[in-house]
This record gives structure tokens, sequence and C-alpha cells, in this order.
């Protein structure tokens, strides 16, 4: 088998090409990885395309997943067209359905043992532009499960519009609502004004897991708090919440508009 070590991941990612052609991706574990690998089987099982399968663990004691070809993007360089931010708020919608069909009880995920709350699905919780697979500048995939747990469907929505519009940056006020505008409606069931509200609530919630993280000793937390990601994140909230004002007044109203899909 041929490996390659792939940047990113916490503690080293390898794409492996196995001697059938198949190609594969081995990463790290840990006590949360039995409750990812059963809500990626779930996943798989309900036809939600754009996730990788699971494939058990190696003998090092690493997953192996499948590897979702196309490349990643860096939030702080990188964006995508309108027509990618659709189909991943899209996808996000199919994700989200599929997934109301799993209530597996209490398990330990990332954030520890937790069980679904009343109006909770497991989410991805970090469906950020980095964990995007982008093939033919066209939203292909997500990858790193690894936070996956139960949440708000809406803070989903939210993290992705973070790094995917990108709010996390400077941009044209009017052109931010307009991207909000398209991903409500290619999700559903949202305006924009409560999806960009929901944004300055899910920053919020990012600090207090980190703090958690930190609290619990987790390794993955700890690694983003030394390389000063913390930090930039902070920053780029600060200038999120001078801007926010200037994109409510740019949205075009309350009602949610048809999905583009139907148009």
């Amino acid at each position: 088998m041929e490996r390659e070590h792939l940047p990113g991941g916490s503690g080293g990612v390898w794409r492996v090409q196995q001697a059938d052609g198949a190609t594969r991706v081995h990463r790290p574990t840990g006590p949360w990885t039995p409750a990812v690998h059963a809500l990626l089987t779930h996943l798989d099982e309900q036809g939600l395309d754009g996730i990788p399968r699971v494939h058990g663990i190696d003998e090092d004691g690493q997953e192996i997943l499948d590897y979702l070809p196309g490349r990643t993007l860096d939030p702080e360089r990188d964006s995508v067209d309108d027509a990618a931010l659709i189909e991943a708020a899209s996808w996000l919608r199919r994700f989200h359905d599929a997934v109301r069909r799993f209530s597996p009880g209490a398990l330990e995920w990332r954030q520890g043992v937790q069980r679904l709350e009343p109006g909770q699905v497991i989410c991805h919780n970090d469906p950020g532009l980095y964990n995007w697979v982008v093939l033919d500048d066209g939203f292909a995939g997500m990858i790193d499960w690894d936070r996956a747990g139960p949440g708000d469907p809406l803070d989903d929505l939210a993290f992705m519009c973070w790094s995917g519009v990108p709010l996390l940056r400077e941009i044209d006020a009017a052109d931010a609502a307009r991207r909000l505008e398209r991903a409500a409606s290619a999700y559903g069931g949202v305006t924009a004004r409560e999806l960009l509200t929901a944004v300055e609530a899910r920053m919020s919630l990012i600090s207090e897991r980190w703090r958690a993280g930190i609290e619990r000793g987790d390794p993955g937390t700890l690694a983003l708090r030394d390389a000063g990601i913390m930090d930039r994140h902070h920053s780029r909230v600060a200038g999120f919440l001078r801007r926010r004002a200037a994109i409510m007044d740019a949205l075009r109203g309350d009602a949610p508009l048809e999905s583009e899909e139907a148009s």
C-alpha cells in the first residue's frame, strides 16, 4: 500500500492507495469514534451523498474511511461561487433530514456523553469551508466528522455561512446579504435575517465549547489554542459584529424565499 500524509486533522491523516486500487483515508480515533461511525453508517444507509463510508479500524488503531476526491479550501483566502454555496446548503438540508431518523440515545461524542434534547439532531458541528470537498468548483461532500454531536440544525447552517459566504472576512454588505438569502432559500424554512442572527449565536457557542474542551484537556482544542486559532477567531467575530448591522439593513425582508432548486 502507498501512504501519503495529508495536511490538517488532529494527529495526522493518511491517504492510502490499496492494492485493489481503492483509496482510503486512515485517521486517528478517540472515545467519540464509535458514535461517529454509527452516525456515518446510518447516513450511508439513508443514501446521503457526499459522506465518507466507514471501513473499520486498522492495525494501528486508526479509522479507515473513504477518500472523497476533490480539494479542500482555506477560508482565509478561498471562496466559492453562489452555485457551490447553494449546493452546500441544499446538501446540509438533506443531511439534517436524513439524521432526524437517527436517535441513538446517550453516546460519547467529542463534547462528552450526550443525548438528543427536544428539537435537536446530530449535527456535523464543523461544516466550515475547510471541511468541504470541492470538485470542478462544485460542492461534492463533507469531511472531518469528529466533532459531530447533538445540536440545533440552524447552528450547522450558521457555521457553514460563517466561512462559506464568507462572514468571517470583509465582504460588501450587499453581497453578504445576497449570499445569505441564497443559502437560506436553498436550505429552506429559515429567513436570511434569522440566519444572520444565528451566526452571531453560533460564534458565541464556539467559544463556550472551546472553554469546555480546554477544561477537559481535549488535545484538539488545546492545539487550536496553542496555534493561535482561538485568538484569530475572536478577532474575526469582533469584525463581523461591526459589519452585522449593515448586512441586516441590506437584507430584503423576513419572508423565506422560494427554494433556488425549485425555481
